[in-house]
């Protein structure tokens, strides 16, 4: 009987111990350019494991960060990212529910996501976006703010996972809020631009000209725009698994139009 009870306390310690290494770091990001003309701004919601030793599956979301009311309105999903549906681990399949905005509320966003059916996503330490949040633009020429909500605050920014069946909360890590003033991240429209080697994920505008010679690798998310020409090189490729588009509009303008 001794034995057994030593085993039982082991096997508890050990279930206790593994939950307590789960640890999240959530950030706010402005990826999704857009033009200092533009009435509308994006920012995704990324999570990451805080390190190698803390990763964990990740369950139940609820992500809440305070905003000014006064310079952004009409938070609205605008796509859901790396936890939409059904996804693949490599190890296990999980569903996740439709993300909502259920509980946003006066200055507070709450961005909520639900597992639906499976064990949860395997996070690890690398940023994993989550959802990007479209607001209305009311003042153009301000600065904004976005403050988590941490756990000395109420709503809290929650991040769960399951044990043994049991819902329960990771610990928090880093929160990194976000601070800018819109004219400094809005894009001006160049005459043109020369594109070349890898590129990164952005859409690129001019008013004119665009010409490139480089490559759009595997993952990537590239989008050429420009008033008069897109001129790709002989060197410029793209990769199998990468999404390209090249289109004539001018930047004041909807893609395509």
């Amino acid at each position: 009987m001794k034995i057994l009870n030593t085993l039982v306390l082991v096997l508890l310690a050990f279930t206790y111990l593994t939950a307590q290494t789960a640890q999240f770091d959530v950030r706010l990001v402005q990826q999704h350019p857009f033009q200092c003309g533009d009435a509308v701004i994006y920012f995704d919601i990324e999570v990451k494991a805080s390190d190698t030793g803390t990763t964990f599956r990740i369950s139940e979301q609820n992500y809440r960060f305070d905003y000014d009311t006064l310079l952004l309105t009409n938070p609205r999903i605008d796509q859901e990212l790396g936890l939409s549906g059904l996804v693949d681990d490599g190890v296990g399949m999980s569903l996740y529910n439709p993300h909502t905005l259920n509980g946003t509320l006066g200055t507070t966003v709450s961005y909520n996501v639900e597992l639906g059916l499976g064990a949860g996503y395997l996070l690890t330490e690398t940023w994993l976006p989550i959802g990007r949040i479209a607001f209305d633009i009311i003042d153009a020429a301000s600065c904004i703010d976005f403050v988590w909500r941490t756990n000395t605050d109420f709503p809290i920014t929650f991040i769960g996972q399951i044990n043994n069946g049991i819902l329960s909360p990771v610990s928090e890590g880093i929160y990194n809020s976000f601070s800018g003033c819109l004219p400094d991240i809005c894009i001006t429209c160049p005459d043109s631009l020369n594109l070349s080697n890898i590129i990164p994920d952005n859409t690129y505008q001019t008013d004119v000209l665009i010409t490139s010679d480089g490559t759009v690798p595997d993952g990537g998310d590239v989008i050429y725009r420009a008033g008069t020409r897109v001129s790709l090189g002989s060197g410029f490729s793209v990769k199998a698994q990468a999404d390209f588009n090249a289109d004539i509009s001018n930047c004041d303008e909807p893609s395509g139009q």
